[in-house]
């Protein structure tokens, strides 16, 4: 959270005649992090190459690669930055393509608490998201709770993937370029890790999950 707050004030960056900078603001405190060479600053890079785009994402990445390739670790409560897995993903039931829904992924870090992304969608075009949040594990509502799992439609993991995808892109741009809320950048990249970690899950029969015109 607090990287992902950070990139978004190195990515907006301006000079005072209003000239676009992040990309020289963000090689510069890329550089800095990478000359400092300690495990805290590894963490950070490792969380601006999973949250970031274009040139910070890229150099971050690159300089991982040679801190590790120093045998620089991480601290020990930062150890699983960027690990986070999916455990499911629900959302509420429609009664038809053009109703408003709430989708729900659940995950977790391997040292740290289960954590879930909310996020309410008006299907319009290819669907907009109208609220996002950064909540507690779904799971771990109370069963009568109305958001419960068992009280929600599941969704395959690898289905919520392409569609929390798309909803963000529609929302707030490619690579989120359109957002200012560093839970859209989270919300991202849980997306991106989904997608590379669950290709080869069969996707669900559940085309009530689509926005009106979905491309498949």
């Amino acid at each position: 959270m607090v990287v992902a707050q950070y990139y978004l004030r190195i990515r907006d960056v301006r000079t005072t005649g209003g000239v676009p900078v992040g990309d020289v603001v963000g090689g510069s405190v890329v550089a800095e992090l990478e000359r400092e060479a300690d495990s805290l600053s590894h963490a950070i890079l490792r969380g601006l190459a999973h949250l970031g785009a274009g040139e910070a994402a890229k150099r971050s990445a690159e300089a991982v690669t040679r801190l590790t390739e120093q045998a620089i670790g991480l601290p020990q409560q930062f150890a699983d930055v960027c690990k986070a897995s999916a455990l499911g993903a629900w959302r509420t039931r429609a009664s038809g393509l053009d109703s408003e829904y709430a989708l729900f992924a659940d995950f977790e870090h391997p040292h740290g608490p289960r954590h879930a992304i909310a996020l309410f969608v008006e299907p319009r075009g290819r669907g907009i998201v109208k609220h996002i949040g950064l909540l507690g594990a779904m799971s771990e509502l109370d069963p009568g709770e109305p958001f419960h799992p068992k009280a929600l439609e599941p969704v395959a993991i690898s289905h919520a993937a392409v569609l929390i995808r798309d909803l963000l892109e529609s929302s707030y741009g490619p690579l989120a370029a359109e957002t200012d809320d560093f839970r859209v950048l989270i919300a991202s990249a849980r997306a991106r890790t989904l997608r590379v970690s669950r290709l080869s899950e069969p996707p669900a029969a559940t085309p009530s999950c689509r926005p009106t015109r979905r491309r498949w």
